[in-house]
Formats: C-alpha cells, sequence, structure tokens
C-alpha cells in the first residue's frame, strides 16, 4: 500500500509538471486588453518611424513620438492594477524607451541623417526590450507576409 501511495504521488507531480509545461502561458495580468493594446501601439510607431526615416520624412518623426507616448500612457493604464514589483521591473525599461524617442527627436529636428538612423536603431532595441518583458501572448504580432523590421519582433 505505501508504495502505491509512493508511486501515485509520484505520478501525480509529474503530470502537474507536464501540465505546467504543455499548457500555453497565460496572461495574468488584471488589464491584458489594455497592455496588449499599449505594447501594439509602440511596435507600431518603431515601424512608422523607421519608414519615415528610410524616406527622409523627418519632419513627421515627432508627430509619432508623441504616438509613442500615447501608447506608452495605455500601456501605464493597464499595469496601474498590477503589483508594485512588477512595475518597478517595467517601468525603468518604459523609461529608457521615453528617453530613446526623444533622442530619435532631437535628431530628426536637427536633420541629421546619420545620428537619427542611430538613435532609431536605439529606440527600436529599446522598445524591443519592454515588448519582451511581457508573455508572449500580450506581444504584437507581425503581419502576414510581411517579416518585422531588424531587432523588432512583430511590427505590423
Amino acid at each position: 500500500m505505501k508504495k502505491t501511495n509512493e508511486w501515485l504521488r509520484a505520478l501525480m507531480v509529474a503530470c502537474g509538471l507536464l501540465l505546467a509545461v504543455a499548457l500555453p502561458a497565460q496572461t495574468a495580468l488584471k488589464s491584458p486588453q489594455t497592455v496588449k493594446t499599449g505594447l501594439r501601439i509602440l511596435n507600431q510607431v518603431v515601424g512608422h518611424t523607421g519608414r519615415l526615416i528610410a524616406a527622409k520624412s523627418y519632419d513627421q518623426v515627432p508627430r509619432e513620438a508623441g504616438e509613442f507616448t500615447d501608447g506608452v500612457a495605455v500601456l501605464r493604464e493597464g499595469l496601474a492594477g498590477e503589483p508594485a514589483a512588477f512595475k518597478a521591473k517595467i517601468e525603468p525599461l518604459i523609461e529608457k524607451a521615453l528617453k530613446a524617442s526623444s533622442a530619435m527627436v532631437d535628431a530628426a529636428k536637427a536633420g541629421n541623417e546619420a545620428t537619427l538612423t542611430t538613435t532609431h536603431d536605439q529606440f527600436a532595441a529599446a522598445v524591443k526590450v519592454v515588448i519582451e518583458a511581457f508573455p508572449e501572448d500580450l506581444r504584437p504580432k507581425s503581419r502576414a507576409g510581411s517579416p518585422p523590421p531588424a531587432g523588432v519582433p512583430g511590427t505590423p
């Protein structure tokens, strides 16, 4: 009887571990849709600013930076009810992305193509880190048939 109980317990633990690994990660955030929307906006701005820079439409980059700030506000709204420890992990990443966005705007206003390309790369990298801090099921997806820009997952 004792051997049967031990065997059953081991089987239950193994099944529990298997289920934990096999089931897709489910988001435990209180406002996952709001967070998902915020991340999508951030990602879209990276893609759009990259296209604007490639087209040398530097005068439109500051407007997109405003869209980025709006996306950050949506993301923060989605994080409002989350534990302080989680927000403390995410907030510095958001701040870094905001600073990178600001540097990109400064380069756009100066019309400095080389600096603008570099600052956009830094901006894209900072946004990528923010996006990757969230579970996969909240991250933006790329459009079918169009690969994301280098370094940016799922840019539509």
